[in-house]
């Protein structure tokens, strides 16, 4: 069995110190005579040590409704954890995972404001023809057609709000389900 090399402090800081610096694992790997795979942990192993142990200078406050706090501590209840500031610590540090944009939801926001785009442009040409009567002073022509594309464009417009409170409901309810995991990971963590 191969005996592995096991990195002093001082190594470790050097390390990182000389990756910003911009030296490659490969090069910080012959350099201190380990594999790539322990430079990429010793990386990752500081960064999170630094992160846990950096002075918290920063507050977040947070004013919520006298319910909105009684289902978050029942909700932290259920979960086994019973320190506020460190389950929304962990919530704001995985936020990373849980707030990047939604490249679905994205798309479908950009399909919708094609279609509304259209509706926008309908409605234009409905207005410009009653403009164009009164500029004329004669009667608007109102006829069966023009009240079927009242109709259609205001089914279309109610449709389409229905179709993106779907969304957004759906895209809230995936986040909630991503922030309760982040808590049960943490909750389970801290046995």
């Amino acid at each position: 069995m191969v005996k592995r090399k096991r990195l002093s402090r001082d190594e470790r800081l050097a390390i990182v110190r000389e990756r910003k610096q911009g030296k490659t694992h490969k090069v910080l790997a012959e350099e201190f005579g380990v594999t790539e795979r322990a430079i990429y942990y010793t990386l990752r192993t500081e960064k999170e040590r630094r992160r846990e142990s950096s002075a918290r200078s920063k507050t977040i406050s947070v004013t919520l409704t006298p319910e909105e706090l009684a289902e978050f501590d029942a909700f932290l209840g259920r979960q086994g954890i019973k320190n506020r500031s460190e389950a929304l610590r962990r919530l704001i540090q995985s936020a990373n995972g849980i707030f990047q944009p939604d490249e679905h939801l994205a798309g479908e926001l950009q399909s919708f404001r094609a279609a509304l785009n259209r509706v926008g442009n309908n409605v234009t040409q409905i207005a410009k023809r009653l403009n164009e009567a009164k500029n004329r002073g004669t009667a608007p022509i109102f006829g069966v057609q023009s009240l079927e594309q009242i109709r259609s464009l205001s089914g279309f417009t109610l449709d389409f709000a229905d179709q993106i409170d779907i969304l957004v409901r759906r895209h809230a309810h995936h986040m909630t389900l991503e922030a309760h995991q982040t808590l049960k990971e943490f909750a389970d963590g801290a046995e």
